[in-house]
């Protein structure tokens, strides 16, 4: 008797994994795991990250000379992906000698931008497969700067993730 009540459990067991992993199996084969945004297609971009509320959800905006920043208010709208390239109205994105995201209309064009479809309506975008870092501008309340790589060099920089969202 104990053993046919002990195969009993094991056979649930069993079960029970097989329904865990074919769950796993089917998110995993998400159909917004493939999408990615169209071309010419406009969309805005906001910062994410859960455990600091300065960035969370903050919508990307162009500041002076071209230079990108997660702040409260709108956001700018007007982004485009063409052959891995980021633009915001014609001005391309390329990255200054210490990694800030600037949109500019002069100078070479960095490319690797792709953007994954993650939700019915967002899309993390990522350069060469990395999220930026969010580092705070000196003198402001709550402003960040976006870099990739090791950002402004403060020790008070984070990795955000760069969802993007069409209207």
């Amino acid at each position: 008797m104990t053993c046919k009540s002990h195969f009993g459990k094991m056979k649930f067991s069993l079960s029970a994994i097989f329904l865990t992993l074919l769950g796993t199996t089917f998110t995993f084969a998400s159909p917004y795991s493939q999408s990615a945004l169209s071309l010419n297609q406009t969309f805005s971009i906001s910062a994410l990250h859960p455990n600091n509320q300065n960035v969370q959800l903050r919508p990307l905006t162009i500041g002076q000379f071209g230079y990108v920043y997660a702040e409260s208010g709108v956001g700018s709208g007007s982004f485009t992906l063409k052959n891995s390239e980021l633009f915001y109205n014609d001005e391309f994105a390329s990255l200054d000698k210490n990694g800030a995201l600037i949109f500019k209309s002069s100078g070479s064009p960095v490319s690797g931008f792709e953007a994954k479809q993650v939700s019915s309506v967002g899309y993390d975008l990522r350069l060469n497969n990395t999220f930026p870092v969010a580092c705070p501008v000196v003198d402001t309340n709550g402003v960040y700067q976006i870099y990739f790589g090791e950002g402004n060099g403060s020790g008070n920089c984070f990795s955000v993730v760069t969802e993007a969202s069409t209207p």
